[in-house]
């Protein structure tokens, strides 16, 4: 059994040392455009921790403020559209999440009109606005 298992490697490994490949010739390659960063907001990690999750929220009641803070809680970062809330429910909801931002060491920064970035405390954000 383990002697057609054996051949069956020796095979495969011949198969590989078989192929070949063409050299890249970098001068008839177009160069690729490299997308700018945005100039607005940059995020950069500090510390040991340098997975960022990005969470794009867009919460339609107040309900959903308990999700929002689980996500800063686990060290996400958070973009919270309120476009679609009243100022005294936009008020409500940023002064939950703020409490939530400060008792983790986080940032909270408007970046638009109903528009808020939420950070964990690795994670500074820089830019015009910021």
């Amino acid at each position: 059994m383990f002697e057609k298992w054996a051949d069956k490697l020796k095979e495969k490994t011949r198969e590989q040392e078989e192929i070949s490949f063409k050299s890249f010739d970098e001068t008839t390659a177009a160069p690729k455009a490299i997308p700018e960063e945005p100039k607005a907001i940059k995020t950069t990690s500090t510390g040991k921790d340098s997975n960022i999750e990005l969470k794009v929220v867009h919460p339609e009641s107040f309900a959903e403020v308990s999700d929002i803070a689980d996500y800063l809680l686990d060290g996400c970062t958070v973009i919270l559209n309120l476009e679609l809330f009243d100022p005294a429910s936009t008020l409500r909801m940023l002064d939950f999440l703020n409490g939530v931002t400060y008792s983790t060491g986080g940032d909270i920064k408007q970046v638009a009109q109903g528009t808020y970035i939420i950070t964990p405390h690795n994670v500074d954000v820089t830019g015009e606005d910021a």
